[in-house]
C-alpha cells in the first residue's frame, strides 16, 4: 500500500508574517512548523501547496517547495519534539502529543497539540491574546472567542476564571479540532463551540477576543462590535505593528476607547473598552 504523502512549503523569513499567515491559511494547510528562522507550511494536496506558493511568489516572498513527501502524519514529529512553555504569569502551553507535562506551581496547563487549526501559542499573536486575557479578565465574565481556531483562547478564558466561553469559527474542521482540545481539559465544560458565520452569533459578552489579521477583522467588524457588552472589553490581536493605528481607528469612537496595548516583536494586541 502506497504511504500517504504531503507537501512542504518552506517560507524563508522572518519577513512579512502577516502576508504569510493570511495567504497560506486560504489554501487549507494541515498546519505550520517553525524550523529555525523559517516557517514550514504542510499541505496534504500538492496542488494546494503549489497554489499557495504561487500566491507568495506574486508578493515577492522567497520559498521552497517539496511535494510528495512520504509521511503518515506531517505534524507527528513536530508534536513529539515539542516542549511546553510558559505564557504570561499563569499559563503553561503544551503543544506535544502525548500532552501530559506537569505545569509549574501556580500555572494552568493548556494542552493544544499542533494541528491544522491555528493557535498552539507558538505565534506572537496568540501569545499576545493569551496575555491580554490573563491581564484583562478579572473573573466571572462571559467571553466570546471570534475565529476560535484550535480553541486555545476560549480554553484560556475558562482556565482564567470566565463564567463561560463561547468560540466560533467558519472552518468546520477547525471546530472539530477545538472540540477535541476542549475534551482534554476539566474546565472545558465551561466552553461551547460552534461552526458559524459572525452574522449568526448573538448575545453580549463581557470580553470579546479576536485573533485575526486586519482584513479578516474588517470584514466582520459590524457583526463583532455589538457583541461587546456595555462596560465590556474588546481584545484584538493578530495586528502587525505598522497597522495598529489603522485597526484602532476603525473601532475607536465615543463607544470604544483604547484601554491597553501589548507588543511582541512585530505584532501588537490592543484592548478597547466599551462605554457603560
Amino acid at each position: 500500500m502506497t504511504p500517504p504523502t504531503y507537501s512542504r512549503l518552506v517560507i524563508f523569513r522572518k519577513a512579512n508574517d502577516e502576508i504569510v499567515v493570511g495567504h497560506l491559511s486560504r489554501f487549507g494547510p494541515l498546519g505550520f512548523v517553525e524550523e529555525g528562522m523559517d516557517l514550514v507550511a504542510c499541505f496534504r494536496r500538492a496542488e494546494d501547496a503549489r497554489a499557495a506558493a504561487a500566491s507568495l511568489k506574486e508578493r515577492g516572498i522567497r520559498w521552497d517547495l517539496a511535494a510528495d513527501v512520504a509521511e503518515g502524519d506531517p505534524l507527528q514529529a513536530f508534536r513529539a519534539a515539542s516542549r511546553p512553555f510558559p505564557v504570561g504569569a499563569r499559563l503553561w502551553l503544551d503543544p506535544g502529543d502525548p500532552s501530559d507535562s506537569a505545569p509549574p506551581s501556580g500555572r494552568v496547563a493548556l494542552r493544544i497539540p499542533a494541528s491544522r487549526a491555528f493557535g498552539t501559542g507558538g505565534h506572537e499573536s496568540t501569545r499576545l491574546a493569551l496575555v491580554a486575557l490573563e491581564e484583562e479578565l478579572t473573573g466571572g465574565e462571559s467571553v466570546l472567542d471570534v475565529g476560535t481556531g484550535s480553541g486555545v483562547l476560549a480554553l484560556a478564558a475558562a482556565a482564567l476564571g470566565a463564567s463561560e466561553a463561547f468560540g466560533y469559527d467558519t472552518d468546520f474542521d477547525a471546530v472539530l479540532v477545538a472540540r477535541e482540545n476542549v475534551r482534554r481539559h476539566s474546565f472545558g465544560k465551561l466552553v461551547r463551540l460552534a461552526a458559524a458565520e459572525a452574522s449568526a452569533v448573538g448575545g453580549r459578552f463581557g470580553i470579546v477576543v479576536a485573533n485575526l489579521l486586519p482584513e479578516e477583522f474588517f470584514g466582520i467588524r459590524a457583526e463583532v462590535l455589538p457583541r461587546v457588552a456595555a462596560g465590556g472589553k474588546l481584545i484584538l490581536s493578530g495586528i502587525p505593528l505598522d497597522r495598529e493605528a489603522e485597526v484602532v481607528a476603525s473601532v475607536r469612537s465615543r463607544k470604544f476607547t483604547l484601554a491597553g496595548r501589548r507588543i511582541e516583536n512585530d505584532w501588537t494586541s490592543v484592548c478597547l473598552r466599551r462605554a457603560s
